[in-house]
Order: structure tokens, then C-alpha cells, then sequence
């Protein structure tokens, strides 16, 4: 369920939550039936957060009096918390505060974990072994920010980096890597991402060193080993690791967070990297966002980094996203409205609900090209695809994506594919559209979010799909389309499903938006792109037709 379904139903969930808490804990008796409605309504209010990702919402003086006269902040059970001016539900608040504690911890304690000579990287291969003389980062290439967190992961378990897109994230990185092993010597490394498609992105940045080359890279799924009810990695089957990586941590809701502190060995160092103004994660519990607010990050100290100097030129690009986490969206879009010929941003005010004729004819242009490619694809005589033909195919679909907000509407992902792709079953969908794993299935070596290509006619066809197979690294693999539980096509996507990629050239669809959220998606959407991004906005007062 994507986060507009979830919202959709909060309503419904939102009446039941009400008479779970009348049942438990009946307000007071001499409230008025004003009183009443408020109540229900701030309870609409904490679970429609809830459906979002939040676990809290801020109230006002008025909102609060009347919660501690309804008894339910005061009288057991206690089901709501107040903390300043947010309201919480007990459960994941004292959850949130319990990993929020834990990870301070562990950022004071000192790193540990070095190892002898013939120790190997769990999940890599032994012949990839790090050599004894490792060595440190070219400090003299890193700004003030980056040296800082390259000093931060000698001296703490717990290391936080956060920036916004182009600061040098990945390159901070693989500078504190070098340091750790240029230090401690020998060190089980593992990387990770909550998706195949930033576990890839994290895995192919550091390839320019030969000491960071090869350090295995996952989802934290797999990592973790998921199963039906949860994960097979816990406090009794923990983690062989001295160091783990875990980038876009904006995407890890609680729940995953919880999970992999659990699994992770007391005495392993943990390196969280992410960007605090992309969409929290569709679970529950923005942990991120929670542990970047100003109030908490100071409590890490120097365990915590920002970084601010923008290295990637995006032009107006960066200036833009820059804009929009600053000034807000009005002032964003008042500047699209001001760029020139030159830009490399695009803004397109549309009054017609039907998908925008230049982006139908830039996607069926875009299918027929891919097709045309997919013949270039040949096989080994065991069926297996050309590697490097199949890294080519797979890395086309870098270059342009159609962003959407939403999955239904008449600018949403489903009304754009029946445009263009003929049915639902994916044996009469065209050579060289982009598919869309979309649920974790590790027995193929996919994760939730893996994209494919379609190849082949009738009965020869298949779906190219670079697969993780854990120990062996990843390999590029040709599926028959049955055997995915869950496929859909990809030529758009929703913003959600596009968080922790990158794509050369961006096309976002951009109808009304509710409140919740707005700015935090559009961003997410914009800074998807590296060099070209075209907005179409649907003007004010134009109905978009959501489902």
C-alpha cells in the first residue's frame, strides 16, 4: 500500500481508533459535545499521521487543555503523550525514545573490531581480502565538514552523516572507510540501502578505490535475512560485522530501524548516511527526520555531520532545491515561473487533465528505443545474458524517468500506462519496457523496487533483471515473467518509488497536492535528477480526477 491508499483509509481507521478509545478510556463525564467532536477529530488527525509515517502531531494551547481534561493524558491507559507540542501515540513514541537513547549510546562508546590478517568480509569472497597496508583518505581533497566525519568514525560506534544532494555524501564516505581500515586494519564491511536500486547506486560510488571495490552492498532486507513474521538476523543470530554502512536512512522506519540494532553486535560501528528533507519512509516512524531535528542532533555531539557545500553542478537544479527546503513552495514555484531558455529546469502550467502530449510522445519514443536495444542482447550457451550488454540495457533506464505523485488519478502512474501499455499481463507488454519488482522475493535475488527490462517475443520472453545472490555478488539474470509475484510496468513511477535513484533527465507530473507532505515529495521528486528536469502543473481550480 502506497502512502495516498494509506491516507485514503485513515478516515475508516481513524473511527475505529475513536471507539477502541471510548471503550478503554471513556472521556470525562462533563464534557460538552464540542468537546467531543474536537477529541475525535485530533484522533482523525494522529492517524491519518500514522498512515503518512508520523507518529505525532502538533497541537495548540486550546487543543491541549482539552486533552488533559478528557483524562486520556493522565488516566491509564495511557494511549497518548504529549512531548512540547506534539501529540503521540505511547506506543511508538517510547519506542522512538528507546532507539533514539540506544543510538547515543553506542555514538559515545569508542569503535573496536580489529582483526587478524586472515579475516574476511562477511558475505565476500576471501581472494578480495584487504591487505594489511591500507591507506588513509587524501585528507587535503575533503572540506572541514567531510574531515570531520572522517575523524568522527575513529573516536564513535555511532556516526551520522547528513546532506542534501551533491555535498559529497558518498565521497565522505569512502573517506571514513579508508580511515577506519587504514587504522584498525582488516575489518568485516558490509553496505547496505533500503533498496536494490540505492544498495547499487552506494556499491558502484565507491568503485574508484581499489580498497572500497568489492565491499559487499545489499537492501537491509536481505542483510537482515527477511521471512514471513520477520527477520532470521537478531539478538540471538546477530550480524558478523565490524562496521556497517546504511545509506538513504531517510527510508528506514522504525520497525527496520528497531530490527537492525537488534541484529547489529554491540561492538560494531554503525555509519548512518541520508538527506533530512526527502519523504520519511512509507512505515511508521521517520527516524531519520527524528534524530536530524536541531533539538536532538546535538545530543550526538561530533558523532553527528552535516554537510552543507554543494560539490555536484546542477545549476539551477541545486538552486532551486535549495529554494524549496528554504523558502518553501510558493517561492519555489514563483522562480520556475522566472527561468529562462537556458535553465535546465522546465515548467509547464497545464488546464487539460489528459497526460501532456510531449510526455506520451517522449515515453512511446523512449519504449520503441529500448526495444530497438534489447536485440543487441545475446546469451551464453546456458541462457545466461551478456554482462556487459546487460550492464549497458540496465543503465538506460538512468536516462529519463516519469516522476508521478500518485498511483491513480488522470496524472497518475496507472492512467499514464493505460496509455501506453496494452493490459495487465505482462505477456503482452512490449520489448523494452521497464518493469518494477515491487515485492522482495530473495530466492530470485530481488528486492522491493529492483528494476527490469522486458526482452523477447512470446514464448522466448524475459526479464532482465540484475539480481543480488548474496555470497556470489550480483549476477544479470534473464526471468521468466511468471515467476515474480508482484510486476508492474515502470516507464513512470511514483515519487516514493523513486526515492534512492538518480536519473540523467526527470519528467514530474505534478497535480494538487494536500498539505501533508507536499513539499518533502516534490523535493524527493526534483533532486531525482542529475542534469535535466521538466515540471507539468496542473493549474489551480483543474480537477485531476483522483480516484
Amino acid at each position: 500500500m502506497n502512502r495516498s491508499e494509506g491516507a485514503q483509509r485513515s478516515l475508516q481507521l481513524g473511527n475505529g481508533v475513536m471507539a477502541m478509545l471510548r471503550r478503554r478510556r471513556p472521556p470525562a463525564a462533563d464534557l460538552l459535545e464540542t468537546d467531543h467532536q474536537a477529541l475525535e477529530e485530533l484522533v482523525q488527525a494522529l492517524t491519518a499521521a500514522l498512515s503518512a509515517g508520523e507518529t505525532s502531531i502538533s497541537i495548540e494551547k486550546n487543543q491541549r487543555e482539552l486533552l488533559e481534561r478528557s483524562g486520556w493524558l493522565t488516566d491509564p491507559p495511557h494511549l497518548m503523550v504529549l512531548d512540547g507540542d506534539q501529540l503521540h501515540w505511547t506506543r511508538w513514541h517510547q519506542a522512538m525514545q528507546r532507539l533514539e537513547l540506544e543510538l547515543i549510546d553506542r555514538s559515545l562508546a569508542h569503535p573496536t573490531g580489529s582483526h587478524p590478517t586472515n579475516s574476511h568480509p562477511t558475505n565476500s569472497d576471501p581472494a578480495k581480502s584487504h591487505p594489511n597496508a591500507m591507506h588513509p583518505p587524501e585528507l587535503g581533497r575533503l572540506n572541514t565538514e567531510q574531515r570531520a566525519a572522517v575523524l568522527a568514525i575513529t573516536r564513535h560506534r555511532l556516526v551520522m552523516v547528513s546532506g542534501g544532494p551533491g555535498t559529497g555524501k558518498t565521497s565522505t564516505v569512502q573517506a571514513m572507510l579508508l580511515q577506519a581500515m587504514a587504522e584498525r586494519g582488516v575489518l568485516r564491511i558490509q553496505l547496505a540501502a533500503p533498496t536494490g536500486k540505492a544498495a547499487r547506486r552506494l556499491e558502484e560510488a565507491l568503485q574508484s578505490d581499489p580498497q572500497t571495490r568489492g565491499l559487499p552492498c545489499s537492501t537491509l532486507h536481505r542483510l537482515l535475512e527477511a521471512r514471513s513474521g520477520g527477520f532470521a538476523r537478531n539478538g540471538r543470530h546477530p550480524l558478523n560485522l565490524d562496521l556497517l554502512v546504511v545509506d538513504e536512512a531517510s527510508m528506514v522506519d522504525l520497525n527496520l530501524a528497531q530490527a537492525l540494532l537488534s541484529a547489529l553486535p554491540r561492538e560494531a560501528q554503525l555509519v548512518l548516511v541520508g538527506d533530512a528533507d526527502q519523504l520519511p519512509p512509507i512505515g511508521v516512524g521517520a527516524v531519520w527526520r527524528h534524530l536530524q531535528h536541531a533539538d536532538r542532533r546535538h545530543r550526538f555531539g561530533d558523532a553527528a555531520i552535516n554537510l552543507h557545500r554543494v560539490y555536484r553542478n546542477r545549476g539551477d537544479l541545486a538552486r532551486l532545491a535549495e529554494m524549496l527546503r528554504n523558502a518553501g513552495e510558493e517561492a519555489f514555484w514563483n522562480a520556475c515561473n522566472g527561468l529562462n531558455d537556458q535553465a535546465n529546469v522546465t515548467l509547464r502550467i497545464c488546464r487539460d487533465r489528459r497526460i501532456p502530449d510531449p510526455v506520451t510522445q517522449t515515453l512511446r519514443h523512449r519504449l520503441a528505443e529500448l526495444g530497438r536495444a534489447t536485440a543487441d542482447l545475446t546469451t551464453d550457451a546456458e541462457g545466461n545474458p551478456n554482462p556487459t550488454t546487460s550492464a549497458e540495457l540496465l543503465g538506460r533506464l538512468d536516462d529519463l524517468i516519469v516522476l508521478c505523485p500518485r498511483r491513480r488519478g488522470s496524472w497518475g502512474v496507472e492512467a499514464l500506462h493505460r496509455d501506453l501499455v496494452q493490459g495487465d499481463d505482462p505477456a503482452g507488454w512490449p520489448e523494452g519496457l521497464p518493469v518494477l519488482c515491487s515485492e522482495n522475493q530473495m530466492d530470485l535475488g530481488l528486492a522491493n523496487g529492483d528494476l527490469g527490462l522486458v526482452v523477447g517475443k512470446g514464448a522466448s520472453r524475459r526479464l532482465l533483471f540484475r539480481c543480488n545472490d548474496g555470497d556470489a555478488g550480483s549476477q544479470f539474470r534473464l526471468i521468466h515473467p511468471a515467476r515474480i509475484r508482484q510486476l508492474e510496468p515502470a516507464l513512470a513511477l511514483t515519487i516514493h518509488k523513486a526515492q534512492g535513484s538518480e536519473v540523467t533527465d526527470v519528467i514530474v507530473l505534478w497535480p494538487p497536492q494536500d498539505a501533508l507532505d507536499s513539499s518533502a515529495l516534490l523535493y524527493t521528486a526534483i533532486t531525482r535528477a542529475r542534469q535535466q528536469l521538466n515540471l507539468y502543473r496542473l493549474a489551480h481550480g483543474v480537477n485531476d480526477g483522483m480516484l
